[in-house]
């Protein structure tokens, strides 16, 4: 009989137990094994009585037990981890959002500024289409070509005595 890998004593028992198979012929599969005939006899008889069954049955019932109380510590861990997991989310989406306010408080900022740069030159340059208006501002401003023409008619030109 070829056994693979994965196939447990036990169930090799069992499964030439229900196949009929002499003791002998049981006993000689489970010492190529490596089982020592002693244990073979023991677990043969074991799995004549159909004990193996019973094993099963209570390995699972124990199993399930312990998965059911593991799986209540496992939820609770899993909740618990969630909310500071949110908690941590929520802390940086907030960081985030200020961060990104003052951004945007910067930027219209500096919009408003350039609305009321652009704002005031286009006054300037209303009042400077119409320079006949003097908007009660009183220009003092000689160019120097008139300079030196006032400079020439107020001098005195030659004197003789």
């Amino acid at each position: 009989m070829k056994i693979g890998n994965e196939t447990s004593i036990i169930e090799i028992i069992e499964k030439m137990v229900k196949e009929g198979r002499p003791q002998k012929e049981i006993l000689k599969e489970l010492t190529s094994l490596g089982i020592k005939e002693e244990q073979a006899r023991k677990l043969l008889l074991l799995g004549e009585a159909d004990t193996f069954a019973l094993l099963k049955k209570e390995i699972q019932k124990i199993v399930k037990e312990d998965m059911k109380a593991e799986e209540e510590i496992f939820r609770k861990l899993v909740v618990e981890i969630v909310k500071e997991e949110e908690k941590e989310v929520e802390k940086r989406l907030s960081q985030k959002l200020i961060e990104l306010r003052e951004v945007l408080d910067e930027k219209i900022k500096e919009e408003e500024k350039t609305e009321k740069k652009q704002t005031k030159m286009k006054e300037l340059m209303k009042l400077l289409s119409h320079p006949e208006t003097t908007h009660g501002i009183r220009f003092d401003f000689e160019s120097e070509t008139l300079k030196k023409e006032k400079k020439k008619t107020n001098s005195i030109k030659e004197v003789k005595v």
